[in-house]
């Protein structure tokens, strides 16, 4: 996963007109294709301020247009052209020298639209201030307790990635790079994600000790609660199933979606809260492919969101994987939110979402 430039420099690649317009056209930078004002006279070759879909700008004159949809930058359709992202002339930074790939999105005050991690952020302050569990206190003084989990104010347990796929268009030649490899797709589910770990350490005479964590996107929830995630926990024993298989590793962790009510709107229009795994990681480094994690886990009772293709080779264009990734859920009729295309022996792994599912759900 690469660091996320919500603002950037970035280059023209291509500029083409849309057809029955004559005000705007349709320009490249990386992968992306978004529609830009003629009154500009961007050309092919230039530098210029390229916002990612999900921004948020500040509120300043400049941006004003941007107003009715509350300063957000998100997928539009204008004369029958998918538009993703801002594109604006470098005059509208500070006097400098820049270069293609700056990340200026702190030059611009920029933010990411991102209501779950507000939530999370705002339950992480609220959690630090109020943070007075003694035994806690205790084990943050211990190396190994710090080395697995984290200081008390990360949150999330240090030796866990954290489930969030890069987007196709940031890597703009991996189509042409990649065209003979071949990869898994799955469905890209739109709901929450979650994660469980088992740690196993020896106790007293060599007995094996567990330590079983929840975690939301971005927190560690030590406690149950009623919350989606310990729900999940509860519904699938999922202790019980990651003891099942961690076997002689030092830890196991589970991630997955999931979905339901007051998630996401509840697309999938399910009664009670339902997940679907995506990864299944073992300490020695393994990370399951989907079919074999899929098998091992319905041993276990457990969903794995559905597998789509397991012989699949890129399409020779990004917008034409682009295509390629609108299409009907298997788990409800309604659209996918997109793909997932994952590599295991290259360690490649990168999510096309469906500007068709963008555009139906204003998203």
């Amino acid at each position: 996963m690469t660091d996320r430039k919500l603002a950037s420099i970035q280059k023209i690649v291509n500029i083409e007109p849309i057809e029955g317009a004559d005000a705007i056209e349709k320009a490249t930078v990386l992968g992306w294709q978004v529609v830009i004002a003629k009154k500009d006279n961007l050309q092919i070759g230039d530098n210029v301020v390229y916002i990612e879909i999900d921004s948020i700008m500040p509120e300043k004159p400049e941006f004003e247009f941007l107003r009715q949809r509350k300063f957000r930058v998100r997928t539009i359709k204008l004369r029958n052209t998918i538009s993703q992202g801002l594109i604006l002339p470098l005059s509208v930074l500070p006097k400098g020298k820049y270069k293609e790939g700056d990340d200026i999105t702190t030059l611009l005050s920029v933010r990411k639209y991102d209501p779950q991690a507000e939530i999370e952020q705002r339950l992480l302050d609220e959690k630090n201030a109020r943070e007075t569990n003694k035994i806690k206190k205790l084990l943050n003084r211990m190396s190994w307790f710090r080395k697995l989990f984290g200081s008390r104010r990360a949150s999330f347990p240090s030796f866990i990635k954290k489930t969030d796929e890069d987007r196709i268009q940031l890597f703009p030649h991996i189509c042409e790079n990649e065209k003979d490899t071949i990869f898994e797709v799955t469905e890209k589910v739109d709901g929450q994600s979650g994660t469980y770990f088992l740690v196993q350490t020896k106790g007293w005479f060599g007995k094996k000790k567990f330590t079983f964590g929840v975690c939301s996107r971005k927190l560690l929830l030590p406690k149950p609660d009623s919350s989606s995630y310990w729900t999940i926990a509860k519904k699938y024993n999922v202790e019980n199933v990651l003891k099942n298989l961690i076997g002689n590793n030092k830890f196991i962790v589970l991630q997955g979606e999931i979905i339901g009510l007051k998630i996401q709107d509840n697309k999938y229009k399910v009664s009670e809260h339902d997940f679907f795994a995506f990864n299944l990681i073992l300490s020695d480094g393994r990370k399951f492919n989907n079919l074999k994690a899929k098998t091992i886990l319905a041993d276990q009772g457990v969903k794995f969101v559905p597998l789509l293709d397991n012989a699949f080779t890129l399409k020779p264009t990004i917008q034409e994987m682009v295509e390629y990734s609108n299409g009907k859920s298997v788990l409800a009729d309604n659209l996918r939110e997109g793909i997932v295309i994952r590599n295991y022996e290259k360690n490649i792994s990168f999510k096309v979402v469906s500007p068709k599912f963008l555009l139906e759900y204003n998203e």
